[in-house]
């Protein structure tokens, strides 16, 4: 009678370890773990801090939004450079927007998104934006050149970008399960012509 009795007083822990197993299991990469940290059920709250509190918002997403941008503080990104988010509700495939201000008329921009079918985190593209216009492809290497900066200073900031201001982001403030040598099942995927030789 006493081991049903411990058995009955037991199974709420043992079926609140197993939800929470299941849920922690399921995240198979970091992406996945920011989209449930903001967008995720009641359980959230239990394993991670907000999405939105990790980038040093100050905002909860609302019930009611469909989607909402946020940016990351100045403490994380700064100075000539900002960083921002489109978070999508019901989607984990949000958008990163990246500028960098070269001058008072001129910066490069790049966006990042998650492909959550391939389970890649990719850069989606790369431009400079000078004096009230696109600059893409070859042309944005030679004009790019003119600031003083080429494709692999293009290559570095936008590893930057991806590695440390995203997910390293994520991975100081929110995840203690994933790093940048454990991606799970995620790759991060760069814009051809910050691939190019």
């Amino acid at each position: 009678m006493n081991k049903k009795k411990l058995l009955l007083w037991l199974s709420p822990f043992l079926l609140f370890s197993l939800y929470w197993l299941g849920i922690y299991w399921s995240l198979s990469n970091p992406m996945e773990e920011i989209n449930y940290a903001e967008n995720g059920g009641w359980m959230r709250y239990v394993m991670f801090k907000p999405f939105t509190e990790t980038i040093g918002s100050d905002r909860i997403w609302k019930e009611d939004e469909g989607f909402q941008t946020y940016p990351y503080s100045d403490e994380i990104v700064g100075g000539q450079e900002e960083l921002s988010v489109m978070m999508i509700r019901d989607s984990s495939e949000w958008v990163y927007w990246y500028e960098y201000q070269l001058n008072e008329n001129a910066s490069v921009r790049m966006s990042f998104k998650y492909d959550s079918v391939n389970k890649v985190f990719l850069q989606r593209n790369v431009y400079l934006y000078a004096d009230g216009q696109t600059v893409e492809g070859s042309d944005f290497l030679k004009k790019l050149s003119t600031y003083g900066k080429g494709r692999t200073w293009l290559r570095n900031q936008s590893k930057k970008v991806a590695e440390q201001y995203i997910l390293g982001t994520w991975f100081k403030n929110g995840s203690s399960r994933y790093s940048l040598k454990n991606l799970g099942d995620m790759k991060i995927g760069y814009y051809k012509l910050i691939e190019e030789q």
